[in-house]
């Protein structure tokens, strides 16, 4: 028959191979989500009225690009939708769209190298190329990484939703054809993808902090055949 001891190890074997599996989950697809944060241009979506080149609609401001409203009016019945990339730190960047720029470069690297960690450790375990301890080190660190990337995705998209819901401006250049400030703004669905991920990066992390050791195969008793 199976002892307690083999139950418990049996539990504890479980609860380490979800904690590795859902947690490298999430910090995979968080750092999709934070790749594709990055480069949406959906991060602000400004309502202008008519301007010399734009008839009335909305512009699409992200932190790498804007595309302007597709009504261009030399386009006639015709919807076309022109777009701009941003350079890094234009002169007429907001703080909160600037270090958005940083934060979630840094996010990406620091995100992939927390892949790296948390798929290694267990594949060098179990190849018998690393001790225990070398492995729980590694699982630490790619942690670590996780949450610190969290961070540096939740607090620029956090500070780019508080500035939309004050309608802040942005003083564009003259050859944008754009007001310093829309009608109206509201967040596009870059603002709920960057704190999704922010918050998926953070939860995997706190779950390869909670991992004590690896995985490993156990050693089960084997019942005793009925005499």
């Amino acid at each position: 028959m199976r002892t307690d001891e083999d139950l418990d190890a049996m539990f504890s074997l479980f609860k380490r191979v979800t904690l590795q599996l859902v947690g490298y989950s999430l910090g995979s697809l968080g750092w999709i989500l934070s790749c594709i944060t990055t480069r949406h241009a959906e991060w602000r979506l400004w309502l202008v009225n008519n301007t010399t080149i734009f008839s009335s609609g909305i512009a699409h401001v992200g932190i790498w690009k804007i595309c302007f409203p597709p009504n261009l009016k030399i386009a006639g019945d015709y919807g076309i939708v022109c777009c701009h990339e941003f350079n890094f730190n234009e002169n007429f960047f907001p703080v909160e769209m600037f270090l958005a720029q940083i934060l979630l470069l840094i996010a990406t690297f620091l995100g992939g190298l927390g892949i790296f960690f948390t798929f290694l450790s267990p594949w060098h375990f179990y190849m018998g190329t690393i001790r225990k301890t070398q492995a729980i080190c590694l699982f630490l660190a790619g942690g670590i990484l996780y949450i610190i990337a969290g961070l540096c995705v939740l607090v620029p998209v956090s500070w780019n939703f508080y500035s939309v819901a004050n309608n802040s401006s942005i003083p564009f250049p003259p050859s944008f054809h754009l007001p310093s400030g829309p009608v109206a703004q509201r967040i596009g669905i870059a603002i709920p993808m960057g704190i999704s991920s922010g918050l998926m990066l953070l939860i995997s992390g706190i779950f390869f902090l909670c991992i004590r050791s690896p995985v490993t195969s156990i050693r089960v008793n084997p019942m005793n055949p009925r005499s």
